[in-house]
């Protein structure tokens, strides 16, 4: 499936992880149904689809005015969404096959991972799966004020890891990513459609 011949070209990889790395969506997506539950609305994961890779107040914002929930509701929304979305993770959370390229560059390249989660969802998932000690350095939500898909996340990983962007291979599954890598002067690994997209 990976081309590891090709990704050697690259002196620095990063990984985005839910979806990449960590298949969290359907969990996300059972965690947004069970918070529409709570709170009288019919909510789907759809915008968390649409959305992939922000942060979840931008999710939750988005959310709200499709789905007609009052502004009031916000924090009681994101709070419910955290709580029901640590909960199904560890449930249901699988590992993607992405994790063979952590696995095989570990220790022969710079790693690092670039994604829109906040620090508790990160380290849960990080702990639960045993994959904190593949990386050389992490980028979170708390860690940028611009997310994807602006190319800070990737930027400040690449700047952590003291590789020029340009030589750096940024893996990701969503067009928010994509785009965040192409702006961040990278080529990306779309794994969606198994190819790179070059910066070119």
């Amino acid at each position: 499936m990976f081309d590891f011949e090709l990704i050697n070209q690259y002196d620095a990889l990063i990984f985005d992880m839910d979806g990449t790395l960590i298949d969290t969506m359907p969990s996300h997506t059972l965690a947004w149904e069970k918070v529409g539950e709570v709170l009288g609305y019919p909510i789907k994961g759809d915008v968390m689809y649409e959305f992939a890779g922000a942060p979840t107040k931008v999710i939750a914002e988005e959310t709200m005015r499709r789905y007609g929930v009052p502004l009031e509701l916000e924090e009681q929304l994101v709070i419910l969404k955290r709580n029901f979305g640590r909960k199904l993770v560890i449930e249901k959370a699988t590992l993607l096959p992405t994790i063979q390229v952590l696995q095989h560059f570990y220790r022969k390249k710079p790693l690092a991972l670039g994604t829109g989660s906040h620090q508790s969802m990160v380290d849960l998932l990080l702990n639960h799966f045993n994959l904190a000690h593949y990386f050389n350095a992490m980028v979170v939500a708390e860690d940028v004020k611009q997310h994807k898909p602006a190319p800070e996340t990737f930027l400040r990983c690449a700047e952590l890891l003291n590789v020029e962007p340009k030589h750096c291979l940024v893996f990701e599954d969503a067009d928010f990513g994509v785009q965040a890598a192409l702006a961040g002067g990278m080529d990306v690994w779309d794994i969606r459609f198994n190819n790179i997209i070059t910066n070119k």
